[in-house]
């Protein structure tokens, strides 16, 4: 049997592994890890040709060799396919990529045609909140978790698309609340993500041209595991929250603004006055517009979430 398991959700793609493999401290398993560092196509075949000597069954884990040998010289693999192909039937060979590989490649096609393929990615672009969504609904339950709808949104706003962290913060509200429901207000309470200071820290950064200090916490923001499209929507949400008070200044006092635009902290709403008061409204409904438009550049293709991430501050 061959194995395939491909893509850059890697917590995903582990337990998948962990399926495979079962416990490699079962006194009759031979697992073996390998990775592609030396690996030649001689000594490749040598392991997938060794019978077992400890079980029915052996098992060999190798680590981005597909990613090797598909970027290789033309002469060095050249009878990868068939060594696959013909390996002993009790052998199990699995190969996991850490990123999405060219399934398509003429280097490795002809054994993908008789291996199982799993393909991996973390959810981006169009959709990608909702199965963010599905995927915690379904975890918490490992977890014996219940957590509220807001309290879903809130963790995603927080965290984003990566699973290890959101695995990491479920795992922390099932110690501190195991058998309560779980609301909005014990993630803000609890999850370590990216705080609305933060955001507002961006936006004056961006509007006052310090590019250092924006690039900066935009590269903060993607260590903690935030893509594009949970930036774009804590910014186009600050944004708006701005435009609605600068609407409302000289028509209303300042607890009415904050009444109408439904912002309970007072450290919040003050510094959302303050921008309001510093910059223009222009500006603000043109940072906007920029968002719409490098949203709509990632979902029709014309540019990747890697590009704009990479130069988001410059582009707004």
């Amino acid at each position: 049997m061959i194995k395939l398991i491909h893509g850059d959700d890697e917590f995903s793609s582990k337990e998948l592994l962990n399926e495979f493999t079962g416990k490699a401290t079962d006194v009759e398993s031979d697992v073996n890890f390998i990775y592609p560092n030396k690996l030649t196509e001689s000594t490749f075949s040598e392991l997938v040709n060794t019978m077992s000597l400890f079980g029915d069954s052996r098992k060999l884990v190798f680590f981005d060799l597909i990613s090797k040998i598909t970027s290789s010289k033309n002469e060095q693999w050249k009878d990868f396919n068939e060594i696959c192909i013909n390996k002993p039937t009790m052998n199990e060979v699995i190969f996991f990529e850490s990123k999405e590989i060219n399934i398509k490649s003429t280097k490795i096609k002809k054994f993908l045609d008789v291996a199982e393929i799993y393909l991996l990615n973390l959810p981006s672009g169009r959709g990608s909140w909702d199965k963010i969504r599905k995927w915690i609904i379904s975890r918490q339950e490992n977890h014996q978790l219940d957590l509220s709808s807001d309290a879903v949104n809130k963790l995603i706003e927080l965290i984003g698309n990566n699973f290890r962290y959101l695995d990491n913060e479920l795992f922390k509200l099932s110690n501190y609340k195991p058998n309560a429901k779980i609301e909005e207000s014990d993630i803000e309470l609890m999850v370590s993500g990216i705080k609305e200071t933060s955001i507002f820290e961006l936006i004056d950064s961006i509007l006052e041209k310090n590019l250092f200090k924006s690039d900066q916490l935009i590269n903060e923001f993607i260590n903690k595991g935030q893509n594009f499209f949970s930036i774009e929507q804590m910014l186009a949400r600050q944004l708006r929250l701005i435009i609605m008070t600068q609407d409302l200044l000289g028509e209303s006092n300042n607890q009415s603004i904050q009444n109408k635009i439904q912002v309970k902290s007072n450290f919040a709403f003050n510094k959302i006055l303050n921008q309001a008061q510093n910059f223009s409204h222009e500006r603000m409904k043109i940072m906007l517009q920029n968002l719409l438009i490098l949203d709509l550049g990632i979902k029709n293709g014309t540019k990747t979430e890697k590009e704009v991430m990479g130069q988001l501050v410059h582009l707004l």
